[in-house]
């Protein structure tokens, strides 16, 4: 099965397969307008699985409902932190083929051909692992190693247990793709080097740059003891094509 994936902005990412696009966190600020006409483009006339995360303004926007107008059916998957109505309301209004899945933590759904299961984050709603045709996708969310320096060690200590917990129950997936974390504000990065080391996907997509893509640079060139290939992206509407 041949994937392509989407560099959009911070947590932002489609994943294309076949007629399915996921969207993934779609955010309120930082991302540049001028990309949704690209956003629009590969949308087109497919199968929209719209992922959403949690709340915060750099994972959510409720005008992310506008991309419905142009795929052919649109199903929405958010965290039950998420406000829904403004974003159903217009995407309604732009299509008849609409449809809406609350997911809380540590639960299982069936949404169509997918199968969904979710984990509750260390810091707001929950992370995802999608089956997809026998292939496994996992989207962190802000699920991640947050060990922020002005933070009490107890504190650090319950956070870090929360994603240890995660990586461990992953690592008894194969998994094909994994969105995580990397954020060099932290003395962890949030974590990837970890995760890749005991997860060890096939491929690994480092997310919540905020748009300091150059952090990537710094991951590729680290030691690191597995043979995860890692989406190198440098700019807003990169791709990453590959069989898995």
């Amino acid at each position: 099965m041949k994937v392509c994936i989407t560099y959009w902005y911070h947590s932002c990412f489609t994943l294309e397969s076949d007629k399915k696009v996921m969207l993934f966190d779609y955010p309120g600020r930082g991302i540049d307008p001028h990309l949704d006409q690209k956003i629009n483009s590969l949308v087109d006339d497919s199968e929209l699985y719209v992922f959403i995360s949690h709340s915060h303004e750099d994972h959510f926007s409720p005008d992310v409902a506008k991309f419905s107008s142009k795929a052919e059916k649109t199903h929405f998957i958010v965290a039950e932190d998420v406000p829904v109505k403004r974003m159903i309301d217009k995407a309604h209004s732009s299509s008849l083929d609409v449809s809406l899945t609350r997911v809380k933590p540590d639960k299982t759904y069936r949404i169509d051909d997918l199968k969904v299961r979710t984990w509750k984050s260390n810091d707001a709603g929950v992370a995802f692992l999608i089956y997809l045709d026998g292939k496994k996708i996992y989207f962190a969310g802000d699920l991640a190693k947050w060990n922020w320096p002005e933070w009490s060690e107890k504190k650090v200590k319950e956070h870090v247990k929360v994603f240890d917990d995660v990586v461990e129950d992953l690592k008894q997936e194969r998994i094909d793709i994994a969105f995580s974390n990397m954020d060099e504000r932290l003395p962890s990065w949030a974590g990837p080097i970890g995760f890749i080391e005991k997860v060890k996907p096939k491929y690994f997509i480092p997310m919540h740059t905020f748009g300091n893509e150059s952090w990537l640079d710094d991951l590729i060139g680290s030691e690191i003891k597995a043979d995860s290939e890692i989406f190198h992206y440098e700019k807003s509407g990169d791709r990453f094509c590959r069989d898995i």
